[in-house]
């Protein structure tokens, strides 16, 4: 009958865990990233202030009811009853704490690593795979230390009793895995970023879009139609990547007209030019230009070179370049060169 008055987890143990010290460090350490997000963080965009400010509230939820559960095992704690299901109870509810403790320190560890990324990343988009591992990194080791500190679980010895069922486990994931670990290793290596213009290239098959997420599992874009386009991580570890985002350089350009081979060099290539200067969204500085690219016995094919710095928008800069051009060319009496066919009469 004493054995079962007993509770089935231990009690010394989970008084030894249910400490006030580790209570006041995950408290710290919210407040810390609240001041944070108040000082440094102002000029965030709106949809970064939600996602912050929704996370702030569900970790305040968190904490309440952490809290709440805290005081209520300190004083069942402290306290001695004649009944024994109330000493039964105190144990689970000790238990409680420990978890709904170590959930608001993992959801707080979150909040820091995103508003660290928002800090260094004011305007480009931050990878949520960097979040989600730090999340699950973080619960599996909380989650070991209880297993060993409550129950005296051993992982260590768990896991080198069960070889057999890890690789079994890590054939059925291969892919899985595989596409985890490579999107980790390119958020070291960094081939492109949230925001970035890519082209991708896959056998015979290519893509182009805007990155818009890095997952565990993917890579999504945006492409020029606004479709989707997912691409998993192991495929991009190993394709030739196009990067197109303007860090250090803007992106060039260039159209291509067929003037006919009696006009004036000179003005034709002047007019290209400044019509291409014209554009708003063709960037002063490295200035547009214009030369000869080839020649032929109807016309001469000359070619307006121009920068720009949104890649998505090129086609339609594309239009506004040619359509200056066509302008500026009328405005000199020259017009396109129109195509030329050579009928031969076959001889009788």
């Amino acid at each position: 009958m004493k054995i079962l008055n007993q509770p089935w987890i231990p009690a010394e143990r989970i008084e030894r865990l249910v400490q006030l010290e580790p209570a006041l460090l995950t408290i710290g350490l919210l407040f810390g990233a609240l001041i944070f997000y108040k000082l440094f963080l102002r000029k965030l965009s709106p949809e970064r202030h939600q996602n912050l400010r929704r996370q702030f509230r569900n970790v305040s939820f968190h904490l309440i009811f952490s809290l709440l559960m805290f005081m209520a095992y300190s004083v069942l704690n402290r306290l001695t009853f004649d009944a024994v299901p109330l000493d039964r109870i105190t144990p689970y509810i000790g238990l409680i704490v420990v978890i709904s403790w170590s959930t608001v320190f993992v959801k707080t560890s979150r909040i820091l690593l995103f508003e660290y990324l928002f800090f260094n990343s004011m305007r480009r988009g931050v990878p949520l795979l960097l979040v989600n591992l730090l999340s699950l990194v973080l619960t599996l080791i909380l989650g070991g230390w209880l297993l060993t500190e409550i129950f005296n679980i051993q992982i260590g010895p768990l896991l080198a009793t069960s070889a057999i069922f890890s690789v079994v486990l890590g054939l059925a994931l291969q892919d899985t895995l595989g596409n985890l670990f490579s999107g980790v290793a390119m958020q070291f290596d960094k081939p492109y970023e949230i925001g970035d213009w890519i082209e991708i290239v896959i056998d015979s098959h290519k893509w182009v879009g805007q990155v818009y997420e890095i997952s565990w599992r993917a890579t999504v874009l945006v492409g020029i139609g606004d479709e989707l386009i997912t691409v998993p991580n192991r495929l991009m570890a190993q394709t030739q990547i196009s990067n197109f985002a303007t860090r250090t350089r803007p992106i060039c350009r260039s159209q291509i007209l067929r003037i006919p081979i009696d006009a004036p060099t000179d003005k034709v290539k002047a007019a290209l030019t400044e019509a291409a200067k014209t554009v708003t969204s063709v960037l002063p500085h490295p200035a547009p230009f214009s030369y000869m690219l080839e020649t032929s016995d109807s016309w001469i094919v000359y070619k307006v070179v121009y920068y720009i710095e949104d890649y998505g928008k090129q086609f339609l800069i594309g239009d506004a370049v040619i359509t200056a051009a066509t302008r500026a060319l009328r405005s000199i009496e020259v017009e396109l060169a129109p195509a030329r066919m050579l009928v031969v009469k076959p001889s009788p």
